[in-house]
């Protein structure tokens, strides 16, 4: 699933190459996924998108006329940014044609992804939209402190959760737990606002020293793949391989068919032994 990485990199390709590119086309093979009508998004043919946003894991693309494309790309939504002649694998299920001669094209291996075109002063009514927490990436230490003390849950719960803060998957919460040194299913209720405030830390740390690895992967174009980048990733995904940290094995669980990874010596569940945090990194 693309998280705030993820999407961010994709927002920050795209933002310049659709600025002042006016849609030339829409080719919907899959009309249903287009949630407000495929009849009202071939209207947007004609206008251009001027500004690029994300919020959580959406992307919000905004039109000279005052609407919004609101795309939730879910599990498997993919984006491929291409010329025409360039084969187009996987089927996409959407592609939008620009008048600089490029396709924006969006695959989707599970159909599950959702776009929506609204007006601007309507997002509220796409579903989940008006939902959402905070943005993981703008909200505030003090107001995560805050938010963080109603929630007793497991941690990583609590991190993938939308309405608590926005943008956070399954991947990088298990960075961040890693990367603060608490094990994913310690309870928020055991964490004092010293340890609330270590885990907004680490939360911040990962998204800064993540960022400028997915960007550097659009750097030279928005090609098409079928995984999002992972290959970064310290523990997850890592089940087996050596701790980054203290070379302990990561291990993994597999719960309702989602992966949670965790070092049992950095982020121990028994509370009375000291977690290692970042005060004992052997990374970068």
């Amino acid at each position: 699933m693309p998280e705030i990485p993820d999407l961010e990199a994709i927002r920050g390709f795209l933002a310049p190459q659709l600025a002042g590119n006016p849609v030339t086309g829409v080719d919907a093979r899959q009309p249903w996924l287009v949630r407000t009508g495929l009849a009202d998004l071939e209207t947007i043919a004609g206008h251009a998108f001027v500004d690029v946003r994300r919020l959580g894991k959406f992307l919000l693309l905004t039109s000279d006329d005052g609407r919004v494309l609101v795309i939730n790309p879910m599990l498997t939504g993919r984006f491929h940014w291409a010329r025409p002649e360039e084969k187009r694998t996987p089927a996409p299920a959407v592609v939008l044609s620009f008048a600089d001669g490029h396709e924006l094209r969006y695959a989707d291996e599970r159909r599950m992804g959702r776009w929506y075109l609204v007006p601007i002063d309507d997002l509220d009514s796409v579903p989940q939209l008006g939902e959402l927490g905070p943005d993981a990436l703008a909200i505030e230490e003090d107001e995560f402190v805050q938010r963080i003390r109603r929630r007793s849950g497991q941690l990583k719960n609590t991190l993938t959760n939308q309405q608590f803060v926005a943008g956070i998957g399954n991947a990088y919460s298990d960075e961040i737990l890693w990367e603060a040194g608490f094990h994913p299913h310690r309870r928020g209720a055991t964490l004092d606002d010293d340890g609330r405030r270590e885990l907004y830390r680490a939360m911040r740390r990962v998204f800064e020293w993540s960022q400028p690895i997915l960007d550097a992967q659009v750097a030279d174009g928005l090609k098409q793949r079928k995984e999002e980048w992972r290959q970064h990733l310290r523990v997850h995904r890592r089940t087996g391989e050596e701790c980054p940290r203290c070379d302990r094995k990561i291990r993994g669980r597999v719960s309702g068919g989602r992966e949670t990874n965790f070092c049992i010596a950095c982020q121990p569940l028994d509370l009375e032994r000291r977690p290692v945090g970042a005060t004992r990194r052997k990374h970068a």
